[in-house]
């Protein structure tokens, strides 16, 4: 069956960013995700606004996923997916610490954010073969953060697959360029970068002139991709955020 997933760091509600301020935005980012239907979209840095925003208005979507906070609140990275396509088999969420079931832990050398990861486990409707999902989103601090949650996910990976095979998809915000460790270590780890072919994808609301790629759609071997492209609409001088988001269209 052919999936189309998407990446996409949303921009959390920061008053700062002028004219693309998140509530500024959100009726083109609804227009485009009415517009392209994916099937699964895995977001980051929603806040608790955003977050209620999202499940007000993807009314096509269940948004599974609560904030990082150790009461839930603070920034969430939900993975929404159509109703019609999938049902929800298994959801939990994780924080990339020693300690990866106490809500709010996090590593000792990190900046002050925990960080989490969501794992859904979606049945295709109308199939019996089953797609788990992981949705992080990287330290943007310390390179060894970086490295241990990287560390910590492909350890729920291989508990997960020891427990039930199934292919898997790893999508989020990595806050690292393609040669920096936590993204060799996935590599080596034998996740194929789906997004390999992609130059850029944060682009600090068109400001950025290099190229700057910290989004990524990782994917087991049983994934087999068939199209990649960025989200690079802007409408009224408004983009749909500081990252492109990215989509990619997959076989499982």
């Amino acid at each position: 069956m052919k999936i189309s997933i998407v990446t996409f760091n949303l921009r959390m509600d920061n008053c700062g960013d002028g004219e693309n301020y998140f509530f500024n935005r959100a009726p083109f980012i609804l227009e485009t995700i009415q517009a392209k239907k994916p099937d699964v979209i895995c977001f980051q840095e929603a806040t608790v606004k955003i977050l209620e925003w999202l499940r007000a208005n993807l009314t096509e979507y269940t948004v599974a996923g609560i904030g990082r906070g150790k009461d839930f609140s603070d920034e969430a990275n939900p993975v929404a997916f159509r109703k019609d396509r999938f049902e929800l088999f298994g959801l939990d969420q994780f924080w990339l610490s020693p300690t990866p079931h106490v809500p709010g832990s996090r590593y000792l050398v990190q900046s002050p954010c925990p960080r989490i990861c969501v794992t859904a486990t979606l049945r295709p409707v109308g199939e019996g073969r089953l797609i788990r999902i992981y949705n992080t989103h990287l330290d943007h601090v310390s390179k060894q953060a970086r490295s241990n949650g990287m560390s910590s996910i492909l350890v729920r990976i291989r508990e997960d697959a020891a427990a039930f095979e199934t292919p898997f998809l790893l999508t989020g915000d990595m806050n690292a360029d393609p040669t920096e460790p936590c993204i060799v270590e996935a590599r080596g780890a034998g996740l194929i970068d789906f997004t390999e072919s992609v130059q850029t994808t944060f682009h600090n609301f068109g400001r950025l002139t290099e190229n700057c790629k910290i989004d990524y759609v990782f994917a087991s071997k049983k994934c087999k991709l068939y199209g990649v492209k960025i989200w690079d609409s802007v409408k009224d001088g408004l983009y749909l955020s500081d990252h492109y988001p990215v989509e990619c269209e997959v076989e499982v």
